[in-house]
């Protein structure tokens, strides 16, 4: 390390940044039940990522409790989360990992399914109300489903989606103020496959599992939802419900030749933190 300073020149005596930020390496701060890394993802190494994910794994032994916290520099900045959760910190590294390696697709949301009560369990309108419309139009995509996507009064993120090749296409979509995506990323989605423009990897991967469960079932799905996402302003962690309803398509939907099955989806925050939608 003496070394590798006296050739760097000035830059004091922690030489741990020019190796984070140039070289891929990871800084671990141990200090009692207290444990920092920091890392930058756009010159780390998948192999150093796979230590520190096999460390996170191999240490959930539940008499061991400690507070982890991983810094995490894009090219959005800098992003710090704390947690003594190590599955936690497990999903914030799966990110970091669709990010150095985007052609390996991961699914790094954490999915809990919920028998078809959980809807009126989460005291919702919104979901009553898509809930009502699929029932009354017979799990076909016309009105009234149509007329609730349409409706300026709904602050929250529902999309339908028709199965194109090996992924899904976006046939309709209403964007929400609070999802991880600024108004003009998602206002780009109606039309396109989730692989043309979803920004994030897994959140792909995710909604695509989600789609295709629906779609065999034939029934309503509700799932709760969390895990890191890289969102407009960098990565952030979100916790949200997602309700997935298979639909059929009629032949002449409007502005689209696409006929067949699709998934209607509604996307609803956690009441308690209402962290995401």
């Amino acid at each position: 390390m003496a070394d590798l300073a006296a050739k760097l020149g000035r830059l004091g005596e922690d030489v741990s940044e020019f190796a984070i930020h140039t070289m891929g390496w990871i800084r671990c701060t141990s200090i009692g039940a207290f444990e920092e890394y920091s890392f930058d993802a756009r010159s780390v190494h998948t192999q150093a990522l796979t230590t520190l994910l096999d460390r996170l794994v191999s240490d959930t032994a539940p008499s061991t409790t400690r507070l982890r916290c991983i810094e995490v520099t894009t090219a959005r900045g800098t992003t710090k989360i704390s947690d003594d959760r190590p599955d936690r910190m497990v999903s914030l590294v799966l990110k970091c990992m669709e990010i150095v390696n985007p052609r390996a697709p991961k699914d790094s949301i954490r999915r809990g399914r919920m028998d078809s009560s959980g809807i009126a369990a989460l005291d919702d309108p919104v979901a009553a109300r898509l809930i009502a419309a699929w029932k009354a139009s017979g799990a076909t995509l016309r009105a009234p489903i149509l007329d609730l996507m349409t409706d300026p009064s709904i602050n929250r993120g529902i999309k339908v989606m028709v199965p194109h090749g090996e992924t899904f296409r976006l046939m309709r979509y209403h964007g929400s103020p609070n999802a991880p995506w600024d108004p003009a990323t998602w206002r780009a989605f109606e039309g396109g496959t989730l692989d043309q423009v979803v920004p994030d990897r897994g959140m792909i991967e995710s909604v695509k599992a989600s789609t295709r469960t629906a779609l065999a079932i034939r029934e309503p799905l509700v799932e709760f939802c969390e895990g890191v996402i890289l969102a407009s302003q960098g990565l952030k962690e979100f916790q949200w419900y997602r309700i997935s309803l298979p639909v059929d398509v009629p032949t002449n939907t409007a502005g689209f030749g696409d006929a067949g099955q699709g998934v209607l989806v509604l996307l609803s925050p956690v009441p308690q933190t209402r962290q995401a939608a």
